[in-house]
C-alpha cells in the first residue's frame, strides 16, 4: 500500500439531493477498517431521522458552519472544530438549522456504511421522497434503527 494524498474536493462524489458527499476512503486502503467522507450540508436541508447504529461507530468533525446534533436526549450546537463521537448504540442525528452551509468530516468504522450512501443516492435519483419506507428499510439493511421522534411515538 502507498500513501494517498487528496487535495480539497478530490475523491468520489455522491449526491444525496442537496447534501453532497466526497468519499476520501471507502475502506480500500485501510484493510476494510475505516471509511472517511466529507459532507456539505446546505441550510435547512433534509437530514436523517434520529437513529441508532448497531454495527459501526461514527465520528463527525465540523469543518465549517454550524450543525445541531441530537446526542441521546440533548441537542448540541456544533461549530467549526467540534468533534462528535457516536459509539455503537447511541441515538443521534444532525441538522443545519442555520442560514449558512456547513461542512463536516465523517468517519465510519467499519466503512461498510459508505455503501449505504451510494444506495441512498440511487433512491433519491429515482425520485423517492425522504421518509419513504424504502429509506427505513435501507437503514435496517445497514444495521441502523430509525427511532421515532417523541411527537410520533
Amino acid at each position: 500500500m502507498s500513501v494517498i494524498a487528496l487535495r480539497p474536493g478530490e475523491g468520489r462524489a455522491i449526491s444525496l439531493g442537496p447534501i453532497q458527499i466526497i468519499v476520501q476512503e471507502d475502506g480500500t486502503q485501510t484493510r476494510g477498517t475505516l471509511g472517511v467522507a466529507e459532507f456539505t450540508v446546505p441550510p435547512h436541508a433534509p437530514t436523517p431521522p434520529a437513529h441508532i447504529h448497531h454495527a459501526h461507530e461514527e465520528v463527525f468533525y465540523v469543518l465549517e458552519g454550524e450543525l445541531d446534533f441530537l446526542a441521546g436526549t440533548e441537542t448540541v450546537r456544533a461549530g467549526a472544530g467540534t468533534f462528535v463521537m457516536v459509539p455503537i448504540g447511541a441515538l443521534h442525528t444532525f441538522s443545519n438549522p442555520t442560514d449558512r452551509p456547513a461542512r463536516f468530516l465523517n468517519t465510519f468504522t467499519p466503512p461498510r456504511y459508505i455503501h449505504y450512501f451510494e444506495e441512498m443516492s440511487k433512491l433519491i435519483q429515482e425520485g423517492m421522497a425522504p421518509g419513504a419506507p424504502a429509506f427505513t428499510e435501507l437503514m435496517a439493511r445497514y444495521d441502523t434503527e430509525v427511532v421515532p421522534s417523541p411527537a410520533t411515538r
